[in-house]
């Protein structure tokens, strides 16, 4: 199979070369060129290039005997530097297509006059191309059609072919192809002959396949890419509001307490004020605790640190234990609840104080997205082994898409945040968390915005042997305790102070100091029952006086970490140094009662 020439393929249209080393390159068009010049032809040559390669041109065509200064004397060769050309018709890094025909359309015409066929060579529209400037060499391309459809001559363009090495060219090297009446590969693949270059070409197949794919795939990658930086900006939105309703939510308690705070100075002869005052701080204490609570849970659950403690649950009483926890927010906003239960006592194996948690959760989602005055029901009902337990409200609903996200963490609508205390986004997400932990599920129903809302919980009734009976299991004040000698150490003086004031109170003997050297000293002198210890403090921290407490003073007190951190490693930190109890902070004093009655 004879190797395809430009004297083959360009000598009647508009072909591209495409070439790999400039010898090639240099052959090929000295060969198109030399066709046109050959006495048998009795054609005109029009060469635009680079000096380097209107040099090599011509040094070809003279090897093969051609005259090519009596040629260009004559109006048949004509040699012009491809810059210097393409600056007479660019504009503003575009071709002018009037310029382009003053410059190209006037110099083919003249050199028909003096020959009927007309090869030109042009490197221009290369130039442009390794510019950048793709879509003015396509430009050009298309204006040297024009001029084709206008005056009769060939055309030779030719490019690089390491010019077009990234996938991002593929369209541009499509869309330049296609302009071309003819298109010739480089010689890699030219120069071959009958069966290698079948090879070649079957190899050239399978790589555009695979490229091909692999185009696909990372399309495909860059639209997941692209999928998770909207959740991410949507997660980093969600993020920043949750912080700014953590702001309001925290703060909100602070100004009621200052407040109370404030009248009980000013009114401490007055016991009733005083303790309307004391009342009010309880509450919002609990309700801060409430918020860190809940912080803390969702966080352990997402990282699956929660352990359910499993035992029979008598319906009737866990729906007690929630309405009554959910009761000050539903009596504030004045809302009338409904029970609806069954007749008969249904018992189910299940931890109840993480179900008391998601029912109470649900009420306290319902009150605070209702109106004033509006109506909540509380529903159960046994079907085909499972329970169902829904809560309604006639308050503010959901749009389908809120239906979709109401479990995610912090999501909350805009018709959720137009409510004073919308919360933290964090509530449903523990419901839906602890419910699946039961082997349950929880759905969302609503008819729209202002329709209301219905949250429905599933949970398998596994048979529970026995029932527990709930109470206080100490049913002691801390005024009754036998007196003790306690030690408080925490580097809080106001939390340390306060909290040995009040044990003081009660009839114990009480030491308080604020650093780990000062709780060793009044350690060893009088040698405590209890110690209540910090853990997050300055200097030596509550881990390291507790082991210095057992080894060097040989201490057998019983060492309660009273602390902040609450994670399952801080409780094996705080055991593995020698603490007999770990409790979080706020201190719940029935906790408190419970420990001053253990022995050492």
């Amino acid at each position: 199979m004879r190797e395809p020439r430009p004297t083959d393929l360009a000598v009647s249209g508009h072909a591209v070369q495409f070439w790999e080393r400039e010898s090639y390159l240099l052959d090929s068009v000295s060969d198109y060129i030399g066709a046109a010049l050959s006495a048998a032809s009795a054609g005109a040559g029009v060469v635009i290039a680079t000096p380097q390669h209107r040099e090599g041109i011509a040094q070809r065509l003279r090897a093969r005997g051609l005259d090519i200064a009596r040629a260009g004397a004559r109006g048949l060769y004509t040699p012009l530097d491809a810059r210097d050309t393409l600056n007479t018709f660019m504009v503003d890094g575009w071709p002018d297509p009037a310029r382009f025909d003053d410059t190209i359309g006037t110099l083919i015409a003249k050199t028909r006059e003096v020959a009927p066929q007309v090869h030109a060579f042009g490197e221009m529209v290369a130039l442009l191309w390794a510019e950048g400037n793709a879509d003015a060499a396509i430009r050009l391309e298309e204006l040297w059609d024009e001029l084709g459809a206008r005056h009769t001559f060939s055309l030779l363009c030719a490019y690089p072919i390491e010019a077009f090495h990234d996938t991002s060219h593929t369209k541009s090297f499509n869309d330049m192809a296609a302009i071309h009446t003819s298109v010739i590969p480089a010689e890699s693949c030219m120069e071959l002959s009958g069966d290698a270059q079948l090879r070649v070409i079957a190899q050239l197949q399978q790589q555009a396949a695979a490229l091909e794919a692999e185009t696909i795939q990372r399309r495909n990658a860059e639209a997941e890419l692209r999928r998770k930086m909207e959740l991410l900006s949507d997660a980093d939105q969600r993020k920043d509001e949750f912080l700014a309703m953590l702001g309001h939510e925290l703060r909100n308690p602070l100004a009621p307490v200052t407040t109370a705070l404030e009248l009980m100075r000013l009114h401490n002869d007055e016991p009733l004020r005083v303790m309307r005052a004391r009342e009010t701080i309880e509450r919002q204490v609990e309700h801060m605790t409430r918020l860190i609570d809940d912080l803390l849970d969702v966080s352990r659950i997402t990282r699956g640190k929660i352990e359910l403690r499993q035992e029979a649950v008598v319906l009737s009483a866990l729906v007690a234990r929630a309405v009554e926890a959910a009761r000050p927010v539903i009596d504030e906003r004045g809302h009338r609840l409904t029970l609806d239960l069954p007749h008969d006592p249904v018992t189910l194996s299940a931890d109840p104080a993480r179900l008391e948690q998601v029912l109470t959760n649900l009420l306290n989602n319902a009150a605070k997205y209702t109106d004033v005055g509006g109506r909540i029901w509380v529903r159960a009902v046994v079907q085909a082994g499972q329970l169902l337990l829904s809560v309604r409200d006639d308050g503010a609903g959901l749009t389908p898409a809120m239906r979709e996200r109401v479990f995610d963490l912090f999501v909350q609508g805009p018709e959720m945040r137009a409510y004073t205390r919308g919360g933290l986004g964090i509530g449903l997400t523990l419901v839906r968390r602890l419910v699946e932990m039961h082997g349950g599920t929880v759905d969302a129903r609503s008819d729209g915005p202002g329709q209301g809302s219905e949250f429905i919980v599933r949970l398998p009734i596994r048979p529970a042997s026995q029932v527990a009976i709930d109470g206080d299991s100490s049913g002691a004040a801390l005024a009754a305790l036998p007196e003790r000698r306690i030690l408080v150490v925490d580097d809080n003086v106001d939390a340390a102070d306060a909290l040995a004031e009040l044990l003081r109170d009660y009839g114990h003997d009480v030491r308080a100091v604020h650093d780990g050297p000062s709780a060793m000293e009044q350690a060893a002198l009088h040698r405590p029952d209890i110690v209540l210890l910090d853990i997050g403090m300055p200097g030596f921290d509550g881990y390291e006086v507790a082991r210095r407490m057992r080894t060097e003073l040989g201490l057998k007190a019983m060492l309660v970490a009273l602390t902040g951190y609450g994670e399952a490693r801080h409780r094996r930190q705080s055991r593995d140094a020698g603490f007999d109890q770990h409790v979080t902070k706020p201190v719940d004093m029935r906790k408190l009662e419970k420990l001053l009655t253990l022995p050492n």
